[in-house]
C-alpha cells in the first residue's frame, strides 16, 4: 500500500473519531446520569479513555507514517485502523436498553 494512501486512511479515521467523541460528549452532557447503574457509569468513562488512547494512537501512526515517507517512502504491506467499534460490553447495553 501506498504511504499516501495510508496517510489518507489513518486521517480520515482520526477525523472520524474525534466527531465521534464530539457527538459522544454532547449525548453524555444531556444524559440523566442518576438513570444508570454504577457499573454502566464506569463503562461510560471507561470508554472515554479507550477513546482517548485510540486517538492518540491514531496520532501518533499518523506521525509514524510522515517519518517514515521521509526516509523511504517504501509500500506498506496494510494499514492500521481507528474507528469507534463498539466494546465488549456494549451488547450488554443494548440489551438492557431493548
Amino acid at each position: 500500500m501506498d504511504i499516501q494512501h495510508a496517510l489518507g486512511v489513518a486521517r480520515a479515521d482520526a477525523a472520524h473519531l474525534s466527531r465521534y467523541m464530539d457527538r459522544r460528549e454532547r449525548f453524555l452532557d444531556m444524559l440523566d446520569w442518576s438513570l444508570l447503574t454504577e457499573s454502566q457509569a464506569r463503562q461510560a468513562s471507561m470508554l472515554d479513555e479507550l477513546l482517548e488512547d485510540d486517538l492518540a494512537a491514531a496520532g501518533r501512526y499518523i506521525d509514524w507514517l510522515i517519518d517514515r515517507q521521509t526516509r523511504d517512502n517504501a509500500p506498506l504491506p496494510g494499514v492500521m485502523r481507528f474507528a469507534p467499534y463498539p466494546r465488549p460490553w456494549h451488547a450488554e447495553w443494548i440489551t438492557l436498553a431493548a
